[in-house]
């Protein structure tokens, strides 16, 4: 069986996709998850229940007062159940989870913060022994992490990357400023031949990334577990092709293969 995880476009894949040679899949927790799909925790109980394979909840929104009685029903259930272990990204979640004895696979996702081994480490001895590593650094600084920490690494090579997220509805502001009707909750920017995809919900506005797609450079991924983000895109063949190491043309790697150094403005050594 591969280390491959999945998250699923739509519930209606998610059969066809757990019967792949994959570790597992994870699913968004209705109203507690940024991800196209959402259910109802008893529904991935369910899932869990009837399947061979891993499953992984993500609790990965910005959590709020009001949430928590929700979260800590949610953890209570998973706790029980078979259900692997939970995504997330509020650090509530760690004293939410140690009141009641949590005892599944806590996987840290900081999203855009988790970018070196100390922050790890710091988690890891807080009993947080995985980790979800940021699309915002180098494969060579990602082996970096995983060379010196305990933690069990999970990394995605495909799908949208969120990579800006503001808690304003930026889109029906916009249309508003315009004075035009607003026909979707997804829009496009382009920038030269990129294209970035603009999704407004309730809980707020995400900007996405293009399509990262690194199977070129699975080789280099090695004991790391890996995501393949279906979300907005569906395209099933691709865990097949991830599985056997098929290569592709004009793929996106985002940052993995690409340095980047940042000046402050006046830096003597510029």
């Amino acid at each position: 069986m591969s280390n491959i995880y999945v998250i699923p476009d739509n519930y209606d894949s998610i059969d066809k996709i757990l019967s792949k040679d994959i570790k597992g899949i994870i699913l968004g927790v209705k109203d507690l998850s940024i991800y196209k799909l959402e259910l109802e925790i008893d529904n991935i109980i369910d899932i869990a229940n009837n399947t061979s394979k891993e499953v992984i909840i993500a609790i990965n929104k910005m959590i709020h007062n009001s949430d928590l009685d929700y979260v800590k029903e949610v953890l209570t259930k998973v706790n029980n159940s078979k259900i692997t272990g939970v995504i997330f990204y509020n650090v509530g979640i760690i004293k939410i989870a140690s009141d009641i004895n949590f005892s599944k696979e806590l996987i840290i996702n900081k999203e855009h913060q988790n970018t070196n081994y100390l922050t790890n480490n710091f988690f890891y001895n807080k009993d947080v022994h995985s980790s979800f590593i940021s699309s915002d650094i180098t494969y060579k600084e990602i082996l970096d992490i995983k060379n010196n920490t305990k933690m069990n690494i999970y990394y995605t090579v495909y799908g949208y990357l969120p990579i800006f997220y503001s808690r304003r509805h930026l889109l029906s502001t916009y249309f508003d400023y315009i004075k035009k009707d607003q026909e979707d909750n997804i829009y496009f920017m382009y920038n030269k031949e990129d294209k970035y995809m603009v999704r407004e919900e309730e809980y707020g506005t995400i900007v996405y990334s293009p399509l990262v797609n690194l199977i070129n450079e699975i080789d280099k991924l090695e004991d790391i577990n890996i995501i393949i983000d279906l979300s907005f895109n569906n395209n099933i063949d691709m865990i097949d092709k991830f599985i056997n190491k098929d290569k592709e043309d004009n793929t996106y790697t985002g940052f993995f293969d690409k340095e980047t150094i940042y000046k402050l403005k006046g830096d003597k050594n510029e």
